[in-house]
């Protein structure tokens, strides 16, 4: 790569302070966590392809502040002590920005990519994680009742991830999943019959700087007896 190039891609990462005015609500240990997420993800990115290369001039809103927005939604619902798995965690988000916004609950990345999740276990390192570990297996490989709670972003559609899902959550569980536009088609399209296990419903909706569209955070929560 050129310099002019690496100069480029430099110049095309966002200034803090856009997050810093977004984000006034966090605290400077939690926006300087967000900050070292940032430096290292862009630090790995070339090899893991962990975001799109398209992303990184607005990478604040597309994938920081959407965590941010959507984590205020799901943390009224999350009681102290709980364990939330993250599904499908990729790159780490929603839950290693969680783990750093709510030191008292702890999270576990799901995901079958090692060399992404070694690149979570390193972020959560140098972000001084102490309530957080990885787990390198397919989501349908989890205990049956064995989750509480669990968030997704970008996991699978919404009936896809409750067919998947459906024995792995203890009953009263919670499968809290981050959504784009396209939220209430999704709602629309799961199968009557899942109604009989799923109680599904938007718990809040949000805007983000720079995107079209409105966003969502979908709450599925198991109400029947496993099977």
């Amino acid at each position: 790569m050129t310099s002019d190039s690496t100069n480029k891609e430099a110049n095309s990462v966002p200034d803090p302070k856009r997050l810093r005015g977004w984000a006034p609500l966090l605290t400077d240990s939690q926006f300087e966590s967000t900050q070292i997420y940032i430096r290292e993800l862009l630090r790995f990115n070339k090899t893991l392809n962990l975001i799109s290369p398209a992303t990184i001039p607005r990478l604040d809103a597309v994938h920081i502040l959407d965590t941010i927005r959507a984590w205020s939604l799901v943390s009224p619902l999350v009681p102290a002590g709980a364990t939330v798995l993250d599904f499908g965690s990729g790159n780490g988000l929603p839950g290693l920005l969680a783990a750093a916004f709510a030191g008292d609950r702890n999270f576990c990345l799901v995901d079958r990519d090692q060399r992404k999740l070694e690149f979570c276990k390193h972020a959560a390192s140098a972000m001084g994680l102490k309530n957080l570990k990885v787990s390198c297996m397919d989501v349908g490989d989890l205990p049956d009742g064995s989750v509480d709670f669990a968030i997704s972003r970008g996991f699978a559609s919404v009936t896809k991830a409750l067919l998947l899902t459906r024995s792995k959550f203890k009953h009263g569980g919670s499968f809290f999943m981050m959504k784009g536009d396209s939220w209430s088609i999704e709602i629309a399209d799961v199968p009557p019959r899942l109604f009989g296990a799923w109680k599904v419903s938007p718990i809040g909706k949000y805007s983000l700087p720079e995107m079209s569209g409105e966003f969502a955070v979908i709450q599925c929560r198991r109400t029947d007896e496993l099977s």
